[in-house]
């Protein structure tokens, strides 16, 4: 009973089985770009700012609030209700402060928007910054995107069953979560409504407090075994494996798990002082050929204050020079003022990126950073692999500098909608199909179906094994994808056997009637499951919710049916064979 018990409590359901959560989102995209339209205009100032320090001999780096405020008096920013989601204003107090900012200057900034002359006031030049339409449209379809998958992260977190989260439209993403319970809904409601805030933190590497946690773990071991099955606290950088010491950098204790959400679900049970935070960075272990070989989470431990957040960085982009790629960052005047302090007090030290909690990268600080702009450099590995990082890093980094806000436009929580009767019937559907089966494969093809039958019953076993290990939900059209499923498994035999009854018929051996027999049906099998699994994955891409179930049963009962039908039925016709040598076979 006690192992029925862990069986169910793996195998999940689909929303329309035993209900759920589904939610709708409103991506504000325009918004977004109006920011950045915003954070542009503020780098036009800046840039003015610093050439009228310069003229008084003065650092723009060392500028006090006051002096900032009387140079930045001379470009006035507009971005009023009259102007387009992608336009900005910025005027001029006189034309020797327009002359100020050159194409040359325009380009560094960030060379998709447009720099037009549009009028004068009383003197006073006025340029319009625009960003063109295809631009943003690329921008809106990076916002929509990026935000899918946050969401996606921040629901997986909590070890839910297969969440759907797909895009709906050019702003919009649907959100289906089966299985979320009552007390569950509020929290996931309000983490999935919180924005992505991308912060920059310094990384606390001498602290020995999680070290001086060890009881708290292993009495987490004892309360949740099943949660703290694989979490590994590492004291100190012997303790890691070689690949790992290899290819990271050590930031002091950490623990680790294959899985994010039991991490957190542990960290959760630590009394944090209040001055410091975890974050999770997501480790890949890469050999020589960049072949993925190992993967976990590990914890970092934070200074909990953020001087550094996404508000103030104007833009990231990779650039080059002569040693290879690097993330380039341009911070406003009080994000540069803020980041040459903190990385003049943090020498050698590592600066955490974060977008929430969790950890992009960690790069380590060499000196001191001023004038607005960092560079980042990217950890070893050949050249490919750290151009594919600082794209990744700028990608967060852009998602943090572009965020939009999201709305939500529906919120139902769903019931299970199709009762304990539809259920039952679906049920009954799959018993009595498999036993039809059963019966006419045993009574036609007598000790050969019984081979069939006891393949399909493994084919089915690994449908299941599969649902549970990929953490997939089974809906009723689910059902309908694994009796689908049962038929072609059969179809598959039934073609087999009857080209192996015709080689009989022609007079050859059991084992040779065997072997031309799977040889020659093999073609018309692959080609009909192909088919099959062409339409699947149109459905696994293109649909979602319980239609999207019918296609992961699908896909997985197309796999599993060759697999047994032309590996795992052969094999035991080869036992057969080989252990009883018999003159004629029953088929």
């Amino acid at each position: 009973e006690k192992n029925e018990g862990i069986f169910k409590k793996k195998l999940n359901f689909g929303l329309d089985l035993q209900g759920g959560l589904a939610l709708r989102y409103k991506v504000d995209w325009q918004e977004a770009i109006r920011q950045s339209g915003r954070k542009m205009a503020e780098g036009v100032r800046a840039e003015v700012v610093k050439k009228l320090a310069e003229k008084d001999n003065k650092n723009f780096d060392d500028l006090d609030k006051a002096n900032y405020k009387k140079y930045g008096a001379n470009v006035v920013i507009i971005a009023d209700a009259d102007l387009d989601y992608n336009e900005v204003v910025v005027e001029f107090s006189s034309p020797e402060m327009a002359k100020i900012i050159t194409p040359e200057i325009m380009q560094q900034m960030d060379e998709r928007y447009e720099y037009l002359r549009i009028s004068k006031n009383d003197g006073r030049p006025r340029y319009k910054l625009r960003l063109p339409d295809a631009e943003a449209h690329k921008i809106r379809d990076q916002i929509v995107s990026e935000t899918k998958d946050t969401i996606g992260k921040r629901i997986e977190a909590f070890g839910l069953v297969d969440p759907d989260v797909r895009s709906a439209g050019e702003d919009y993403i649907m959100v289906q979560i089966p299985g979320v319970g009552k007390d569950q809904m509020e929290i996931v409601r309000a983490r999935i409504g919180q924005t992505a805030q991308l912060t920059l933190r310094i990384v606390d590497t001498a602290s020995k407090w999680l070290i001086q946690q060890k009881d708290k773990l292993t009495a987490f071991r004892k309360k949740f075994p099943e949660k703290a099955i694989d979490i590994v606290l590492v004291e100190k950088t012997g303790e890691e494996s070689r690949r790992v010491r290899d290819k990271t950098a050590w930031l002091g204790p950490y623990v680790r798990s294959s899985k994010k959400s039991e991490l957190m679900y542990f960290v959760t049970t630590l009394k944090v002082p209040a001055d410091r935070m975890f974050g999770f960075e997501k480790v890949d272990i890469r050999d020589n050929k960049n072949q993925l070989v190992e993967t976990f989470w590990r914890t970092q431990y934070l200074e909990a204050k953020a001087d550094i957040t996404g508000e103030h960085l104007k833009r990231a982009m990779v650039a080059y020079d002569e040693k290879g790629a690097y993330v380039s960052l341009d911070f406003d005047s009080e994000g540069g003022r803020i980041f040459a302090n903190l990385t003049e007090k943090n020498v050698q030290g590592y600066m955490a990126i974060m977008l929430d909690e969790e950890i992009n990268s960690s790069p380590q600080i060499q000196e001191k950073i001023g004038g607005g702009r960092a560079r980042i450099t990217m950890g070893g590995g050949n050249q490919r692999q750290v151009v594919n990082e600082s794209q990744g890093l700028v990608k967060v980094l852009n998602h943090g500098a572009y965020k939009a806000p999201v709305y939500k436009v529906q919120d139902n929580e769903v019931g299970p909608s199709l009762g304990a009767d539809s259920v039952a019937a679906g049920e009954f559907s799959m018993g009595l199909g498999m036993l039809m089966v059963i019966f006419f494969m045993m009574l036609y093809y007598r000790l050969s179906g019984v081979i069939a039958v006891t393949v399909l019953v493994l084919n089915m076993l690994f449908i299941l094994v599969l649902l549970i290990s990929m953490n997939s939900a089974l809906t009723l059209p689910g059902m309908a994808g694994i009796i689908l499923t049962i038929g072609m498994a059969v179809d598959a035999n039934i073609i087999i056997f009857e080209r192996i009854r015709e080689e009989i018929r022609a007079g050859r051996s059991p084992r040779a009637a065997v072997e031309a027999g799977y040889e020659k049906a093999f073609s018309t099998v692959m080609d009909a499951n192909i088919t099959t699994a062409l339409a699947g994955i149109i459905l696994l891409n293109y649909t979602s919710g319980p239609i999207r179930g019918f296609a992961v049963t699908l896909l997985m009962g197309i796999v599993c049916s060759v697999f047994t039908a032309v590996y795992v039925c052969r094999r035991i016709f080869n036992w057969y064979l080989d252990a009883r040598s018999p003159e004629t076979l029953s088929i």
